[in-house]
């Protein structure tokens, strides 16, 4: 494609997301910017999603899609990325949806500041929304927008709130992504996008942000990321102790304080479900790492977990769920 034209690939892993696909998939064939690709990656749906995509597939010949055996979102995203022919690549979540001038907006953000990759702000949204009801609401933060040096790009990343470690609210360039090889790693089930921000980061990047609101995250319970147990907590330990050996000097102690603050939650979880895997583990990590969570966040609630979990959990976490009326949370 010319430079002036620049082709965009929205990728979508889809899983048994048939009460919200047409949301989704509309919200992308109605961009104001039309020169797109959807690419609907079908994860071995059982609800009839599988047939929905194929149905717009069938209505736009803008719209690819592929159907595989479930083998996760990671695989799902990996083969959206092989299969990609744009020059940006936009990851969407199969019950989420895009502002209408989503993609070109990002295009002239990237275009302005001859940047290779841009974050944007979202707004989380029900299960019940469409795009309809949440017109005029405000988004979920404050970002800060502008040219963002590396250090900035990966603490607002590892930051606990904010833009996170999310991959559908950043805009990537194809061709470096081929250049970094990056992919999706399928063994780690958790913190697997926030693994791949980090990796892509760590290349030769100029980031732009921008506050602007572009994105509707819909806060699903039944989402397979609310699926959470042990074994997937614990992949993200992984994924952490990867990025503390690859993120220069001056951003180890954010990872360090995202380290610290994901092994309380999976500690405070083996005392939750009286399992005890990893629980050595997380205390280690918490052990090592503590003072760096304390140092950014800032709600005393986790300032007396993590100080507690570090300390004394044996004791601590009867007394904690006993204080929260039978709840660890």
């Amino acid at each position: 494609m010319s430079a002036g034209n620049p082709l965009v690939s929205l990728i979508v892993p889809v899983y048994n997301a048939g009460d919200y696909l047409n949301v989704c998939v509309n919200s992308l064939l109605r961009q104001t910017y039309a020169n797109i690709q959807v690419i609907l990656v079908d994860d071995g749906s059982t609800d009839g999603s599988a047939d929905l995509c194929n149905a717009w597939a069938d209505k736009d010949s803008r719209v690819m899609v592929i159907h595989q055996t479930n083998v996760g979102v990671s695989m799902a995203r990996n083969a959206g990325i092989n299969a990609a022919d744009g020059d940006w690549l936009e990851f969407v979540d199969s019950d989420d949806w895009l502002e209408a001038g989503t993609v070109a907006e990002l295009l002239g953000l990237v275009h302005d500041k001859h940047a290779q990759m841009a974050i944007f702000n979202y707004r989380s949204v029900s299960v019940e929304d469409t795009p309809d009801t949440v017109q005029g609401r405000s988004a979920d933060y404050r970002i800060k927008a502008g040219i963002l040096s590396r250090k900035d790009v990966l603490d607002c990343i590892l930051a606990y709130s904010g833009v996170k470690g999310y991959v559908w609210n950043k805009f990537f360039s194809r061709a470096l992504i081929e250049q970094g090889d990056l992919q999706f790693d399928s063994r780690i089930s958790m913190c697997e996008d926030l693994l791949f921000n980090v990796e892509y980061a760590l290349l030769p990047t100029v980031t732009v942000s921008t506050d602007r609101c572009l994105y509707n995250y819909r806060n699903n319970p039944e989402s397979v990321s609310h699926r959470v147990d042990l074994e997937s907590m614990a992949t993200c330990l992984e994924a952490h102790e990867r990025m503390m050996a690859i993120v220069p000097q001056e951003s180890r102690s954010s990872v360090g304080a995202s380290y610290a603050i994901l092994a309380e939650e999976l500690l405070l979880r083996t005392y939750d479900v009286s399992d005890a895997t990893h629980r050595d583990e997380c205390g280690t990590i918490l052990r090592k790492y503590w003072w760096h969570a304390l140092k950014r966040q800032r709600s005393p609630r986790y300032w007396v977990r993590i100080l507690g979990g570090a300390l004394c959990p044996s004791l601590f976490y009867p007394v904690w769920k006993r204080m929260k009326g039978g709840r660890f949370d």
